[in-house]
């Protein structure tokens, strides 16, 4: 059952919550917009009851948002782009991450149909989210990967994931970056994949889970509840891929013909790109420093293991074993 729950700040489009039959302890949780990946995005919903969690999950417009919601105490964790949290922290955020849930960074870059290559986009436009956000940022890594400078095409702020492609296909916009679950489409409206994460930007972290300090000071047995459930609800998407496409389709209002949630399962399955065990993986997390550096979006490059509280997962791995 769908709610909507309430107006944040500008920029949110939807709010989607989907409560259990009981629920003790509401936690608020924000993610991107559903989409194909909504299956396995949502999938912990199901079994927050299970842990006396009413967990509503709340759809944002773009990544650049929900860490804004999150400051501002609106909601109590989000699963987006490390990028954003990264940025935030740069200016003395109290945030901390609390695991990686799809660190598999399956995101491509969409060309119209006369651009073949990176090398193509020269003097052309791409369209992101918003500046610091992980379209924009994977283009500009995916463009130096091409053997292109950034400063040789335009950016262009072209809405969420969707309005993204669609944008491309309608020529407003001559690339974009966004998720791989398009590739279907995009072979059937003339678009071209010019460049795909895995192999241009493999360290770049797709989604990771963040909370605050004061969530986790005022929060901490319902934290360890939510990331239970998040390990549960993943597994089982994982393990059961048709009734993670079919959620996919009743989240995100998918047509029954749409195979884009087929499609982004086989490509978490290709790459082993969702770890329901929701490792930190600093290391990852540290290049993506450097990287936001490197593009200008954070002033200094810092360690990021003054961010990461590995805690709440730890008790969440026992209080899951123990169910």
């Amino acid at each position: 059952m769908k709610h909507i729950l309430k107006s944040f700040a500008a920029g949110v489009a939807v709010l989607a919550g989907i409560s259990t039959a009981h629920a003790a302890d509401a936690w608020h949780h924000g993610v991107v917009e559903a989409k194909g990946d909504a299956g396995i995005q949502f999938m912990p919903t199901k079994f927050a009851g299970k842990f006396d969690l009413d967990l509503k999950t709340v759809e944002f417009a773009s990544s650049t948002v929900p860490v804004k919601a999150l400051l501002a105490g609106e909601i109590d964790s989000y699963a987006t782009t490390p990028l954003t949290a990264i940025a935030a922290m740069a200016e003395g955020a109290d945030l901390k991450f609390l695991g990686c849930n799809w660190p598999g960074m399956t995101y491509d870059l969409y060309a119209r149909g006369d651009i073949k290559s990176v090398r193509d986009l020269k003097g052309r436009t791409v369209g992101i989210s918003g500046p610091g956000g992980a379209p924009d940022l994977f283009a500009r890594e995916a463009l130096r990967w091409g053997g292109v400078d950034p400063s040789e095409v335009t950016f262009a702020n072209a809405g969420g994931g969707g309005d993204r492609f669609r944008a491309v296909v309608a020529g407003v916009v001559d690339s974009t970056a966004t998720s791989s679950e398009f590739e279907p489409e995009a072979a059937e409206r003339g678009v071209n994949v010019i460049a795909r994460a895995p192999e241009a930007t493999p360290n770049l972290l797709r989604i990771c889970i963040v909370t605050s300090d004061k969530v986790i000071a005022e929060k901490h047995d319902q934290l360890v509840r939510f990331l239970a459930a998040q390990m549960v609800g993943h597994k089982y998407a994982i393990e059961n891929p048709k009734e993670t496409a079919d959620y996919a389709r009743q989240i995100a209002k998918l047509s029954p013909d749409d195979k884009t949630p087929e499609f982004i399962y086989d490509e978490v399955v290709k790459y082993d790109a969702v770890k329901p065990d929701l490792p930190i993986m600093a290391d990852k997390l540290l290049w993506n420093v450097d990287m936001m550096h490197r593009n200008g979006r954070i002033k200094e490059a810092y360690d990021i293991k003054q961010f990461i509280d590995e805690g709440p997962r730890q008790d969440a791995l026992k209080l899951v074993a123990t169910n």
